[in-house]
């Protein structure tokens, strides 16, 4: 049966992959056949890969071999497996290749982030560090795109605290305020303080504490502070609950506790505001 599906699939997985029936075909086909049966029909891509990325339907299939071979190559790296790892990995290495020179392109394309996702899912860690190292390049670009963001965002999830300290260097000097008002970079906020250590928590913490005019422009001695401006924004209030559901016992949660409760009538009448109040209540 499987050499049967082999013999039908060869010289056609382009052609299939990028049809909307096909592509599901040739994805159950990476995930059925035997190590042995892929790489003469995984070679078939080659030239084809940022083809395929930027099709509705190929796009898919690019994400299947990526996610295929890393999970075959971790199996055999907890087998002991080394010589299987390295053929494995080694598969995707032309896929790889070809997205690493157009990281940022990529990132900013409604199928090329989901290729870079299911990188820093799934790869074997070279082949992650490559993308990290890449994607390193651009992270203040891709920060607030409507696509690049869900890049960054497992950059945090899944990358080095060097990465994640890069990010919180650009939330602080790109201004807390400015990226939590923003619909996608304040995604990128939430997920800084989920994956970020105690200390980069308590970081973004003190860039609230911070008393800013209205407009939240420049620090101002008669201001307001950062976190009850953030309270009364559509994006931004959703950072300050995370921050509150993360953010450990210390001084710099108490210090923020102190200022949102020291609002609590005036935050009474925010809209946005009714879900802090729960919180800080409860």
């Amino acid at each position: 049966m499987k050499a049967s599906l082999k013999d039908t699939l060869a010289g056609e997985m382009l052609a299939l992959s990028l049809q909307m029936y096909g592509c599901r075909v040739v994805q159950k086909a990476l995930e059925t056949l035997d190590d042995d049966d892929l790489p003469s029909l995984l070679a078939e891509f080659h030239q084809h890969v940022l083809s395929c990325i930027h099709d509705q339907n190929g796009n898919h299939v690019m994400q299947k071999c990526i996610e295929v071979m890393s999970v075959k190559a971790k199996a055999a790296h907890d087998n002991g497996e080394i010589q299987r790892e390295i053929f494995c990995s080694g598969q995707i290495q032309f896929i790889i290749d070809d997205v690493m020179g157009n990281v940022a392109g990529l990132s900013c394309h409604p199928y090329g982030c989901r290729v870079l996702q299911r990188i820093l899912e799934h790869c074997a860690d070279p082949q992650k560090t490559a993308a990290l190292d890449e994607i390193s390049r651009c992270h203040r670009t891709l920060l607030d795109d409507q696509y690049g963001n869900y890049v960054i965002q497992h950059v945090l999830q899944f990358g080095r605290h060097s990465d994640r300290e890069s990010i919180l260097s650009i939330v602080v000097e790109s201004g807390l305020l400015s990226l939590s008002r923003q619909k996608f970079a304040s995604n990128v906020v939430e997920k800084l303080l989920k994956y970020g250590t105690p200390e980069q928590r308590n970081a973004v913490v003190r860039e609230m504490l911070k008393v800013v005019d209205e407009d939240g422009l420049g620090e101002h001695a008669g201001g307001t502070s950062v976190v009850i401006l953030m309270v009364r924004d559509a994006y931004a209030n959703y950072v300050v609950q995370t921050t509150l559901d993360v953010v450990a016992e210390g001084t710099e949660r108490r210090l923020l506790l102190k200022e949102l409760n020291a609002h609590s009538a005036q935050l009474r009448n925010y809209t946005f505001a009714k879900h802090i109040m729960t919180k800080l209540s409860s």
